[in-house]
């Protein structure tokens, strides 16, 4: 047999399948050394304070309203309870909530409030003619100034608490 003869291929198996079978028993200890280590770092018991903290942190941001009793969809005045706003009916208070950002700074056209030169031919219109712009939207101004959970009668208020403010 020659000198510089190379292992055979039943040896060079052999040394490949105890290698493979090393890194696998290894990996396997090592897992079950790790699930150990976070079983036994685990607290026994949660603090009440931690846990209300975590509970406040991933409450719901807001609802969805899908219809009424039963999940049946809602109809008539039931829907329309539902889906207005509970809010202020109070024109001034409106006009801060909703309006102020476009009224204050005539954004896209919008009259300013307290510019009578402004109002002035939107008033010769008809107080009407301003409820059905205001609810129905007009050249950039969306319906309702983009508020839709606004009920007519808050929308309305805003109209009369703005033209109340801008009338000479």
């Amino acid at each position: 047999m020659n000198a510089h003869s190379s292992p055979t291929s039943d040896n060079s198996a052999s040394a490949f399948t105890v290698v493979l079978l090393s890194l696998v028993a290894l990996t396997f200890v090592l897992a079950g050394l790790a699930v150990y280590l976070v079983n036994t770092s685990r607290p026994t018991a949660i603090d009440p304070t931690i846990a209300a903290l975590a509970d406040a942190r991933i409450q719901p941001v807001g609802e969805v309203y899908v219809g009424g009793e039963n999940g049946s969809p809602a109809t008539g005045a039931a829907a329309t309870a539902a889906a207005e706003d509970t809010g202020p009916v109070d024109g001034a208070a409106v006009y801060q909530q909703a309006c102020f950002s476009c009224h204050a700074t005539g954004v896209a056209g919008a009259p300013k409030l307290g510019d009578t030169a402004a109002w002035e031919s939107r008033l010769a219109q008809g107080i009407d003619v301003l409820y059905q712009h205001s609810l129905q939207g007009i050249r950039a101004m969306p319906p309702k100034g983009g508020f839709m959970n606004l009920s007519d009668e808050q929308v309305k208020a805003a109209v009369d608490h703005m033209v109340s403010q801008s009338q000479p």
